[in-house]
């Protein structure tokens, strides 16, 4: 394992000097010095070594392979030619790959020897393979950046199109995300496709039993790099995220999560030098679709721009709402929400602020979550809200992980902090240490939420779709014994998302009393949608329904059957009786079998109070030492 200087120094420091072009990129981009683990990696990268890179999010990892590669390839005795490519990056998402490439270029643009470093950015789902191929033979790059589906593709199954035997390095960004997704098998394609001369990296926030096998099959004598980070206000401890970063979490009611998020948002908003832009993570994609529908048509945030990113979204629209929220202007407050699909890798510039609504599924998220902010030495800030009672023990699960949290008090309406731990603490994990935080600007914030789900009927949708998914994943948590269900008041949490009545679903059959309040200022059968297809469909339903319900209802009342014969009266009287003995009969049977099992449980019962009354007696003996019989016994003792 490799030391990792705790003081890096500056660029111009390193052991093998670094080319005046990259050195001048370094300089514009405003980057005077090394963050420790570029000034581990790079030194021996470039002197041929292989790396196993663990460092927390946002240390900078990006630059410990982008350098490298770029000079590597420019010192090359023999230049590329024709299909060869010197290196390739793989990255488990789209937007990852887009952002790396988008540093790749920061280097290679108006470079003089740009065609030695010319870049290639394979994703799929913005173009097809027959396009990627296209663009290949045109372009001829010699650093192909990509997911691992698509480059899989390229390499492997293009014939002779891709030539690698030139390849100098192989960098797989995000290993364990790579494999948690399944990607295992693109990646050994892809890597017996490589020549075995070559220089690997694999850099990660995390190590795994799965990363260890891949580093044992696709690594020669690598050298791991360990980048730690103290926890200043426990000295000695080590956490998992930047210093930079501070953490911290809030709590609250169910009902109460989107007022203490507004209240965030605003309460930075008001404060000259509060955070800008900010990522607010939800559990599912249809809360982000419903709660991206409320947020931009609150009257208080109407001062913020929203955006919405999750995986169900069709790639060209992800991609054009990343775009949209980096390239906005950092005086210009912002908002992302998203699922876990943004949870890593995403450096967005300028981000100040990371709030989660919701604690991941996956505990290994949360870190990566909360290191959106506070990345390359920059100050960020994380806030998670978390259910007041079982949820708080998520603590010290995270604190165990080396996660330190620190609490933040309830926010009131005028943005003044209340300190709603209570002070007669119990150590039983299933009671809260808070007490509950009478809100009076509550029930006006659910009821504009109400009335913006009244506008139109999609948005009734879209709410109930919403709390029904939010209630299969947080089932589904791998917490489990933390994040229980049956502990919530689902009333109050659909209060939260302004149902206007609770969906249909078992869960809530446990639940026979909640706080939930159905909204009865509404006429279901004039509730329009806006959209006018779905408007007429919805009403000749409607009328379809109101028609059959006019229509008659068959008589209860059995018909009359005509005059049956006297033999068929007698027959059927005999069929009836038979019938009635037969049931009398297997109900006697049953009852003697179920006497029969009561009297063996009993006798059973018996002979083991007997046996035990009859081992009582041999222990006694036995601790007397006037037992006769040398048994076994005293070996049991």
């Amino acid at each position: 394992m490799s030391a990792v200087p705790t003081q890096a120094g500056s660029w111009r420091t390193l052991e093998t000097p670094l080319s005046d072009p990259i050195l001048t990129t370094l300089d514009t981009m405003g980057f005077d010095t090394m963050t420790p683990v570029q000034a581990g990696v790079i030194p021996l990268f470039l002197k041929n070594k292989d790396v196993v890179v663990e460092a927390v999010t946002g240390s900078g990892k990006t630059l410990s392979f982008v350098i490298p590669i770029i000079e590597k390839l420019l010192r090359r005795e023999h230049t590329l030619k024709n299909q060869e490519i010197g290196a390739v990056v793989i990255t488990p998402t789209r937007e990852l790959a887009q952002q790396i490439h988008s540093v790749f270029q920061l280097f290679v643009q108006d470079h003089e020897r740009e065609e030695q470093i010319r870049l290639g950015l394979f994703i799929g789902g913005t173009s097809s393979l027959a396009e990627d191929i296209a663009t290949f033979k045109q372009d001829h790059p010699r650093i192909l950046i990509g997911t691992p589906g698509r480059l899989e593709e390229l390499v492997t199954k293009t014939g002779q199109l891709v030539n690698t035997k030139e390849l100098e390095i192989l960098v797989m960004d995000e290993a364990d995300r790579l494999l948690d997704m399944g990607f295992s098998k693109q990646l050994s394609n892809i890597i017996s496709h490589l020549p075995k001369q070559r220089r690997t990296g694999l850099f990660s926030a995390t190590m795994t039993d799965a990363i260890s096998e891949l580093v044992r099959a696709g690594l020669r004598n690598p050298v791991r790099i360990v980048v730690k980070v103290e926890d200043l206000n426990n000295k000695g401890n080590v956490q998992r995220t930047p210093s930079t970063l501070d953490i911290d979490y809030l709590v609250c009611d169910a009902d109460q999560k989107l007022l203490q998020m507004k209240r965030i948002l605003e309460s930075e908003l008001a404060d000259e030098d509060g955070a800008r832009k900010f990522i607010v993570y939800f559990a599912t994609c249809a809360m982000v679709d419903y709660f991206y529908k409320i947020l931009v048509r609150l009257q208080s945030l109407k001062s913020f721009s929203f955006h919405s990113l999750h995986g169900q979204m069709d790639t060209k629209r992800r991609s054009a709402t990343y775009k949209a929220f980096t390239e906005l202007s950092p005086a210009i407050p912002a908002v992302l929400l998203c699922t876990d699909v943004a949870s890593r890798g995403l450096d967005v510039s300028d981000l100040d602020y990371v709030i989660q609504v919701d604690p991941p599924q996956d505990p290994k998220a949360f870190s990566h979550r909360c290191g959106r902010a506070g990345r390359a030495g920059r100050k960020g800030r994380a806030t998670a809200l978390l259910v007041r009672g079982r949820e708080e023990v998520y603590v010290d699960f995270l604190k165990l992980r080396k996660i330190p949290l620190q609490r933040r008090p309830y926010i009131m309406a005028d943005y003044s902090l209340f300190d709603n731990q209570a002070r007669n603490t119990t150590e039983e994990n299933d009671k809260t240490t808070s007490i509950q935080v009478e809100d009076g600007s509550l029930p006006s914030l659910i009821q504009e939420v109400r009335s913006i789900v009244k506008t139109d009927r999609d948005l009734h949708d879209r709410a109930m779709k919403a709390f029904v998914s939010w209630a299969r994943a947080y089932s589904k948590h791998e917490a489990s014994y933390i994040f229980r269900l049956k502990d919530l008041d689902l009333g109050k949490l659909a209060m939260g998302f302004g149902l206007l009545k609770l969906p249909k679903m078992p869960e809530l059959k446990s639940q026979p009393e909640t706080a939930f309040e159905e909204e009865k200022d509404i006429d279901w059968d004039t509730y329009k949608y806006t959209d006018k297809m779905r408007e007429a469909k919805r009403l000749r339903e409607l009328k379809e329904y109101q028609e059959k319900m006019k229509q008659p209802k068959p008589s209860q009342n059995p018909k009359k059957k005509g005059t049956v014969a006297w033999s068929d009266k007698i027959e059927a009287k005999e069929r009836k009786q038979v019938r009635k003995e037969k049931k009398h009969a297997k109900k006697e049977y049953l009852k003697k079998q179920a006497q029969l099992e009561v009297e063996n449980k009993k006798r059973q019962l018996e002979e083991e109070q007997e046996d035990l009354e009859e081992l009582e007696q041999d222990y006694k003996k036995v601790k007397k030492g006037r037992s006769s019989k040398n048994t076994d016994f005293d070996e049991l003792l």
